[in-house]
């Protein structure tokens, strides 16, 4: 008797916190695809990586290419806490781990960034933060886009930190958002204008709800671009210094381009729209998790604007999530894919849309029809978060193959991918891969604790991260020296760059796939 009322006891106090012990779980389910395997599949996260290292080992005598080949950038530009977090990381864990707590991080950032704003919004709305888990895992975490990863969350968290005290801002808590608005700009610039221009809009629209008592209405406002011009002038002074908009025409000319924006046609962005491409990645299979996503969606846009010609409503508060979701498809569908060196613009907006729109919707009050949202939000969450462990545990077999070879590199070397030659979008066990290429600087691994240069850095092209070319130096092209060792990957022997690099490299290692090659004066030295 007393066994069966510990019994109850218990299960009644696990009914209690099912919430509780249902987000945990899918926390540690989310933690899967990130420790459960020795890579993290991105096309450019592990550049970020190395280029942390050649941050750490910048004094170290031993390694003399970093100092042949690049300049120190260490300015307050965006882009800086993926930086500032693996520079300190480096020197207690290995870049693996590294990566991974950083990418942790991250994912687990999504859904706590989506339970933070609509908790701040309304209360009942925290029943759609479990889309925060699907979100987790999205498009540009897997192209490697750590710091607009992190900056993400960090602008719904803000947004929602204003949102919540918007009424009552003190100095402490203005000085809280200011914090919270830095730390974005300092991951990304995107989020951040996409914060800023948030900001002000729902001001605007506070400014106008509020009209007939303007005077107090007024003081707010005046209050609000007070407290927002250190945030006003970090834009204005980023976007006025930018040396791509100062001179476009040496952008062109640097990058051998004719165009300095790119625009996609319009067919492509709406199949994009209808497929949510911030949520496809690898291949295709993840577009019918899309699909139930906007299905989902339009059950809770149909539910809503019942809800509200039901109880008469003409405006409340939350609508300005409606507008700005509204303005989001409009930018979409009208700035370009990439404009100057900055790319990938529509599926960032993407990442934005219907996160922005949870914002204002209405939560039903029928039992039954909150237990389909929540198992639909599940389906999704589990169907994603399946199809993404499987293409990790595929692709790290592919991956291992490729990094077979790295205890061969000798310290202070030089380490070049064959890029016309190699095959970049296709994997032995994986397949083909559609959408990006976790072996495109892959050969980054090739460089870690031995100090070498990957020849295909790409990001010391660019002003806004903390390493530039100098000397004539450039993406695939060291011209201070020879590359002692070039990699190629499911290359074919009668590719004639192949043909070409054997006349002065030796193969010393190979695999089904992979082939390392090294200079012959190098192995004279």
């Amino acid at each position: 008797m007393v066994q069966t009322s510990f019994i109850r006891q218990n299960w009644q106090i696990l009914w209690r916190n099912q919430s509780q012990i249902l987000v945990g779980l899918l926390c540690l389910l989310h933690l899967i695809p990130i420790w459960g395997f020795t890579f993290i599949p991105t096309q450019d996260g592990i550049s970020h990586v190395y280029n942390s290292y050649i941050l750490k080992e910048w004094n170290n005598p031993d390694y003399t290419k970093f100092h042949q080949v690049y300049d120190l950038n260490l300015t307050f530009f965006p882009n800086w806490s993926n930086y500032a977090f693996f520079y300190l990381a480096l020197h207690i864990v290995s870049p693996l781990i590294a990566e991974k707590i950083y990418v942790s991080i991250c994912v687990l950032l999504f859904p706590f960034s989506f339970y933070y704003l609509l908790t701040a919004i309304n209360k009942r709305l925290r029943i759609f933060s479990l889309l925060g888990f699907l979100y987790s895992y999205n498009y540009l975490l897997q192209m490697g886009f750590y710091n607009f990863t992190l900056a993400f969350p960090l602008c719904l968290i803000s947004i929602g930190y204003w949102w919540k005290y918007k009424a009552c801002l003190s100095i402490t808590r203005v000085a809280v958002l200011n914090l919270l608005i830095i730390g974005t700009y300092f991951s990304h610039f995107g989020p951040f204008t996409m914060l800023v221009f948030t900001l002000t809009f729902f001001a605007f629209v506070h400014f106008l709800e509020h009209l007939p008592d303007w005077q107090n209405s007024l003081r707010k406002s005046l209050s609000f671009f007070g407290y927002m011009v250190p945030v006003f002038f970090i834009l204005v002074n980023t976007v006025l210094k930018n040396p791509e908009t100062l001179y476009p025409e040496k952008w062109l000319e640097r990058h051998k381009s004719n165009q300095f924006s790119h625009y996609l046609p319009w067919t492509e962005l709406w199949n994009n729209f209808l497929k949510v491409e911030s949520l496809v990645y690898f291949n295709d299979s993840y577009i019918i998790v899309s699909k139930i996503l906007l299905i989902f969606i339009c059950l809770c846009i149909m539910w809503t604007i019942i809800e509200r010609i039901h109880q008469k409503q003409v405006f409340r508060s939350q609508d300005v999530f409606l507008f700005l979701s509204i303005i989001l498809v409009v930018l979409y569908f009208k700035l370009p894919w990439r404009h100057g060196s900055p790319g990938w613009i529509n599926p960032r907006i993407n990442l934005f849309i219907f996160p922005v729109l949870l914002g204002w919707f209405v939560v039903p009050k029928s039992l039954w029809f909150r237990k389909i949202l929540v198992g639909m939000m599940l389906l999704m969450t589990l169907w994603h978060l399946g199809l993404t462990i499987r293409d990790y545990h595929l692709l790290n077999k592919d991956m291992k193959e490729f990094m077979a070879g790295t205890e061969l590199i000798r310290p202070d070397s030089s380490v070049s991918l064959l890029e016309t030659a190699s095959e970049v979008l296709g994997a032995e066990h994986h397949g083909p891969i559609k959408y990006l290429s976790p072996f495109y600087h892959g050969a980054c691994y090739y460089c870690f604790e031995n100090g070498s240069h990957y020849v295909g850095n790409y990001e010391p092209k660019y002003h806004y991260f903390p390493l530039h070319y100098k000397n004539g130096n450039w993406k695939f092209k060291y011209v201070n020296d020879i590359t002692d060792y070039v990699i190629t990957w499911r290359a074919s022997d009668q590719h004639p760059d192949v043909k070409s690099i054997k006349r002065d490299y030796k193969l010393i290692y190979q695999t089904e796939n992979l082939k390392l090659y090294q200079h012959s004066a190098s192995r004279l030295d």
